[in-house]
């Protein structure tokens, strides 16, 4: 999986959270955050999908932001936060 960027197709990351349950934003709060929220109001036509922010420090980009669907993820569930830091060992 990819991490997205502000430049990125926002149905991109929608698609990743629908199919994988996560998508991972980079950036500083701001944006990052404002691109989190794009994800979430398209994912807005999937009833199935309950989608917030995660925040998790990383040791490639430092820190990721995502959104991730809470009923395939709980919070602080630790698969979420493995493939988190496997999203950004393939980004290195």
């Amino acid at each position: 999986m990819k991490i997205y960027g502000h430049a990125d197709n926002i149905y991109d990351a929608v698609d990743a959270v629908v199919e994988h349950g996560v998508a991972a934003v980079e950036g500083t709060k701001t944006p990052a955050v404002n691109y989190a929220n794009r994800i979430i109001e398209a994912l807005a036509v999937y009833p199935d999908v309950a989608a917030t922010i995660g925040y998790q420090n990383v040791v490639n980009e430092g820190y990721l932001y995502y959104v991730f669907d809470t009923n395939k993820f709980g919070c602080g569930d630790s698969r979420l936060k493995e493939i988190i830091n496997e999203i950004d060992e393939s980004n290195a």
